[in-house]
């Protein structure tokens, strides 16, 4: 599985990337100086471009993900045992409800792994590109931990409107326990994230307890480098507010909230 494809079609859709998130200040205290003006494009891109819930989500069930219907795509199962299922989607026909789909889709689910993969995959809505998928999203299960692989370009998930552009995703994740996604679990990710504005780097660890604070995770830091480096730091077991500490170049801000959404 390599990065870097892409999905033709979108590049005629979106010239620009519209930001998902609604920002709003934390706030300085009274009598301290205001702090320095920083562009939070790269945090939020980055924060948004990670979300795992739906990237998992989306491997696991594609086709509730997507919402297929009728006999479009048309499903071939290449492989199916009592602990196997390996089907292949392939498109290049209209749905019941008038979507246009192309490309094709492999999912295989497995005890040894979960992946989907997509070959120009794309759905299309009259003129618009709501899905696409040239790439693959791997789950490789390891004693009670999950390692997750995305190498991928993609639009459409839950985190991330084909109208804001196509992301190019190159990320490595840890996700421990595996049994205690999505409610409460420990992660990381490292990796490359490109949009049609900017690419960066990132890596970052943090704490999932929804019963705890649902807003953001409880604790963890994610690290993202686009020229400057930014900082965000998440403290949900102190403070459940859905805001995070964030810092560029070594400097504090008013912060960023609704990264989570």
């Amino acid at each position: 599985m390599t990065n870097g494809a892409s999905l033709p079609y979108s590049s005629g859709v979106m010239t620009r990337i519209l930001l998902p998130f609604a920002l709003i200040g934390c706030g300085a205290p009274a009598g301290l100086s205001e702090p320095p003006a920083a562009d939070p494009t790269a945090a939020i891109e980055a924060s948004a471009a990670i979300q795992l819930d739906g990237l998992i989500a989306l491997a696991e069930q594609p086709a509730v993900m997507m919402g297929f219907d009728g006999q479009c795509p048309r499903v071939t199962k290449m492989e199916s045992d009592d602990a196997t299922i390996h089907l292949r989607l392939d498109g290049e026909c209209t749905s019941d409800a008038g979507r246009r789909i192309t490309g094709h889709l492999e999912h295989y689910e497995g005890p040894d792994a979960l992946w989907l993969i997509g070959s120009d995959f794309q759905i299309i809505e009259g003129e618009s590109l709501v899905f696409g998928l040239d790439g693959a999203i791997e789950i490789t299960p390891s004693g009670s931990l999950w390692l997750v692989d995305v190498a991928a370009a993609m639009c459409g998930t839950p985190s991330w409107s084909c109208e804001d552009g196509v992301l190019a995703l190159d990320l490595n994740y840890t996700v421990f326990p595996a049994a205690g996604f999505p409610e409460d679990y420990d992660t990381t990710v490292s990796g490359t994230v490109a949009t049609e504005r900017t690419s960066m780097t990132l890596d970052g660890a943090w704490s999932i307890d929804r019963q705890q604070c649902a807003l953001e995770p409880v604790s963890g830091m994610l690290s993202v480098q686009r020229g400057e480096h930014h900082a965000l730091t998440h403290d949900g077991a102190q403070i459940c507010d859905g805001c995070a500490d964030w810092q560029v170049q070594g400097q504090a801000t008013d912060g960023l909230c609704g990264l989570s959404d």
